[in-house]
């Protein structure tokens, strides 16, 4: 059963019977009135059928008070006395509700289609009315268009026009149900960060290919002050994007935040990160806050990439954000891919955002009146400065200390007097950009010595960073050559075998088959059915076992 059925028969009954909440203004306002008159007669000691007797005498002779007369007047006419002593009943039992009027109307009538109608009108691809009364027809159904939709219509929102079946829960949950309002007035700036990532609304040219791509902002943004303290320009979220972006924010600002609220993004959760020994996290003892997967409203970051879109990727031809005119972009796009139009390149693009950020700092803060978010962050930090004065991010690792020498990364390290240590575990600490050197940590975080690197091999080269972008560059060259030759094969309608093993299995034969002489064909596992005679190659190259198809990965 679809959820808006199930949800539709789980809605209470109403019946006859009104609340003062669903009740229509009209019928609170006559309910008022009537009021009115029972609590003059109730309070009155001499009964309330000599009450009433006063009243109407009274009402009659324009001497009553203003109040009853202007509710007389607002019920149109006096009422009997059946009915005032039925009002002052209903008043006893159930308060002002038991004077609401009980006439609702026509009843709606129950048609026999209400159940499939809520299954059709709520599926995915939004359905209207008129699809779904003619879908019902075709059913066998008798529906207007115009029943299905006073139907749809009447029900509470959640299984309206705007349902969360329709729009889909998440979109529903953002724009049309309460939510948390949370003030940032009780942190200080340099307490908590906030970090994401965000893929650009605007195509750059590559700075290797030239072709367009959209490049991946790493940015950490100060909850209190809303300062973006640190930032990163990469391909893709990565681990190094994020450790970069961190680090110098950490070195520029001389300041380790007690607190990180972040996204559940692979470059924040990783071993390298998140790892209890070596992770960056450990090693500055900074509390992490992961934020609920798909809630984007909880990270003030997300608004700031809103606003930096507006103000600097607006500013582009090839942005492709929202509000963007596809067909312009399109436009662009195919220009630059015949050489009629220049991209913009990624220094164009890094210094409008550097000025776009001046802008943002010295702008208005969201919370604290009077000032900018630049003179939040300058006048109420309290820093708390890394251990080391020569402040430099390096990633950790854990390894064993073997005959005074350890290896990391398909390299080896030795220092004077590691050999102490053998068979301990130790945290190595490397730099992405010198390999020459490791610092060397025991478990509990305390210093214990530089390491040098013991022998270089001219193969590897001296960055990890190149050397990771050499194996990439080498599985790409590999993958497009395999798929170059099975398209190769493919158009030409060619038998893909083994050319090893037929020549391993075939070498004796071809021998045999020049010298012309004639062999026992028991010799090579033929079928006994044939004589002795002349082995014909090719017929033997051509059996089944022989062509081996080699398959590819794609």
């Amino acid at each position: 059963m679809h959820p808006a059925v199930q949800k539709y028969n789980k809605l209470p009954s109403t019946g006859n019977e009104l609340s003062w909440q669903n009740a229509s203004e009209t019928a609170r306002k006559k309910a008022q009135s009537k009021a009115v008159l029972v609590r003059h007669l109730l309070i009155q000691e001499c009964g309330l059928q000599k009450a009433f007797d006063v009243l109407v005498k009274a009402y009659r002779a324009n001497t009553a008070l203003g109040t009853i007369t202007t509710a007389i007047d607002a019920l149109g006419k006096l009422p009997g006395r059946a009915t005032i002593y039925n009002w002052c009943n209903a008043y006893k039992d159930n308060g002002i509700n038991g004077l609401l009027p009980n006439h609702k109307g026509k009843t709606q009538t129950k048609y026999s289609w209400l159940a499939r109608s809520l299954e059709l009108y709520h599926s995915p691809n939004s359905p209207s009315f008129a699809q779904v009364a003619d879908q019902l027809n075709k059913e066998g159904y008798k529906a207007e268009h115009h029943q299905v939709r006073r139907f749809i219509n009447a029900l509470p929102h959640e299984l309206g026009p705007q349902s969360p079946y329709r729009m889909g829960a998440k979109l529903y949950r953002e724009k049309h149900k309460d939510h948390l309002l949370r003030s940032t007035d009780n942190l200080k700036p340099g307490v908590m960060y906030n970090g994401d990532g965000h893929t650009l609304d605007v195509y750059l040219a590559h700075p290797k290919t030239g072709k367009p791509y959209r490049a991946e902002l790493t940015a950490f943004q100060d909850v209190a002050s809303r300062c973006i303290v640190g930032w990163e320009l990469g391909y893709a979220e990565s681990t190094l994007d994020t450790l970069a972006a961190i680090s110098r924010a950490i070195k520029v600002h001389n300041n380790v935040p007690a607190m990180f609220y972040l996204d559940n993004g692979s470059g924040y959760k990783n071993k390298l990160m998140n790892d209890d020994t070596t992770g960056f996290y450990a090693q500055f003892e900074i509390d992490v806050i992961f934020a609920i997967p798909g809630n984007a409203r909880v990270k003030w970051i997300e608004r700031f990439f809103l606003h930096m879109e507006d103000r600097v990727g607006k500013r582009f031809s090839t942005y492709c954000g929202r509000d963007h005119d596809d067909r312009h972009k399109q436009l662009v796009l195919k220009e630059a891919k015949q050489g009629k139009k220049a991209l913009p390149t990624v220094d164009e693009w890094i210094a409008e955002f550097k000025a776009f950020l001046n802008d943002y700092h010295n702008s208005a803060h969201p919370e604290v009146k009077g000032k900018t978010r630049q003179q939040v962050w300058d006048e109420n930090i309290e820093r708390v400065p890394p251990v080391e004065g020569d402040f430099v991010m390096l990633p950790r690792e854990t390894v064993n200390i073997r005959r005074g020498r350890f290896r990391l990364h398909q390299r080896d390290y030795s220092a004077d007097f590691l050999h102490q240590y053998n068979g301990q575990e130790l945290i190595a600490a490397y730099d992405l950009h010198d390999d020459s050197y490791t610092k060397l940590y025991k478990l509990n975080g305390e210093f214990l010595m530089f390491a040098n690197l013991k022998a270089k091999s001219h193969a590897v080269p001296s960055s990890r960073i190149e050397q990771a972008e050499s194996a990439r560059r080498t599985g790409r060259l590999k993958r497009i050559d395999t798929k170059r030759r099975e398209i190769q094969a493919q158009e030409n309608d060619e038998r893909i075998v083994d050319l090893d093993s037929i020549t391993k299995f075939a070498a004796p034969i071809t021998a045999i088959a020049e010298q012309k002489s004639t062999v026992n064909i028991f010799d090579f596992d033929v079928s006994p059915a044939r004589p002795q005679h002349e082995i014909d190659l090719d017929e033997l190259l051509d059996q089944p076992k022989l062509r081996k198809e080699q398959t590819y990965e794609l």
